[in-house]
């Protein structure tokens, strides 16, 4: 199922579309959210407390981050990264793994994408799973957790992590947030965002930690082709210099 950020507040990416429409077709069954209700019954017979803070102030969504969110709206950028099979099915290995944590439990998934990771976790037996991601590609999300009858188990939450509402704890985060040099993309914050809004303590966070190594190099064809070539451009000196 899908559901948006709380009635009444703007994610900051939901902004019309060049055709007119809405972000998301209407057609879709919504469960909303609401920024001052604490608890919620899900009738497995427990009461799901709210971790969140009411009263607190998510950063404003820039002109970047809408741009950053529209990037990741289509699904080829999505299809390059599963055909990815060292990357994908080294998540589902760690998945599966970690299952002994997982099977019975709340999981959200950041930035879920097209939902892969998350249908994983519904896979090795998680009793529920908050897919989150900002963009259009939620929408494709929640058609692919249909097609694969876990509309029962996965929750989709089209809206930003410092947005969206989850009204209870969870037990698992799972994301794929390394970037170019590991932090190119600047998703750590928002794992750190989900950790302090919902992870309880103890918790597990998947991937919960990175090595990057780094050395310096020299290449001097590169250079020239980059930086050399600015200071004579057709005998004008094009160099851009910082003071």
């Amino acid at each position: 199922m899908l559901r948006p950020p709380s009635q009444g507040y703007n994610n900051g990416y939901n902004y019309p579309q060049p055709n007119g429409g809405p972000l998301i077709q209407r057609d879709h069954k919504f469960r909303k959210g609401s920024r001052g209700r604490r608890s919620r019954d899900y009738g497995d017979g427990g009461t799901a407390t709210r971790v969140s803070a009411p009263d607190r102030d998510p950063p404003p969504c820039t002109d970047f981050d809408m741009a950053y969110f529209h990037s990741y709206s289509h699904v080829g950028i999505h299809e390059e990264m599963i055909k990815d099979r060292v990357r994908t099915e080294t998540y589902r290995a760690a998945i599966m793994q970690h299952q002994n944590y997982i099977a019975g439990k709340v999981v959200v998934d950041v930035g879920c994408g097209t939902g892969i990771l998350s249908i994983f976790c519904a896979q090795a037996g998680a009793k529920r799973v908050y897919a989150v991601d900002a963009s259009d590609i939620a929408v494709q999300a929640n058609e692919v957790v249909k097609a694969n009858n876990l509309a029962d188990t996965i929750i989709v939450l089209h809206g930003r992590v410092e947005d969206v509402e989850i009204d209870e704890a969870v037990d698992v985060i799972i994301s794929e947030w390394m970037g170019y040099m590991l932090l190119y993309e600047s998703m750590l914050g928002s794992i750190i965002t989900a950790r302090d809004r919902w992870l309880k303590p103890g918790g597990l966070i998947l991937p919960s930690n990175a090595t990057l190594y780094m050395a310096p190099i020299t290449h001097p064809d590169r250079y020239s082709e980059s930086i050399e070539f600015w200071r004579n451009v057709y005998g004008i000196d094009s160099e851009y210099k910082s003071y």
